[in-house]
């Protein structure tokens, strides 16, 4: 009798604790928002937002900055290079760069901010 008594408590808390831990909860709202946003894209926006540009200029600023991320990483890895040379490299990179942000559409006080914003963020795409 005695231990019929303990083997349903036991059942009876065995129960319990696995329905406790198998509660699922619930997402974040701004994942589960009408607007079926991905935390990237509210990132996206924030960061649109920050800069202070058009859609069409974030997209082609971060479109850019993507491209010319892996090409500063190539030159800062090569070994073979001396400083002064991934120096050189890494100026002659960021002009084009600038260039290229220029072409298209921003202007200086946009591509300064850009250039900031990745910088001092270390949220290079």
């Amino acid at each position: 009798m005695k231990n019929i008594f303990w083997l349903v408590i036991f059942l009876v808390l065995s129960t319990f604790k696995t329905t406790l831990l198998s509660a699922q909860t619930p997402e974040p709202t701004f994942i589960n928002s009408d607007k079926g946003l991905q935390k990237n894209e509210i990132l996206k926006l924030q960061m649109r937002d920050d800069l202070k540009l058009t859609t069409s200029k974030f997209d082609s600023a971060l479109a850019i900055q993507k491209e010319f991320k892996s090409k500063f990483r190539q030159v800062k890895a090569d070994k073979k290079l001396t400083e002064n040379v991934k120096q050189k490299k890494i100026k002659d990179l960021s002009d084009i760069k600038k260039k290229r942000l220029k072409s298209a559409g921003l202007d200086d006080a946009e591509i300064k901010r850009v250039e900031d914003y990745f910088i001092n963020k270390q949220m290079l795409p």
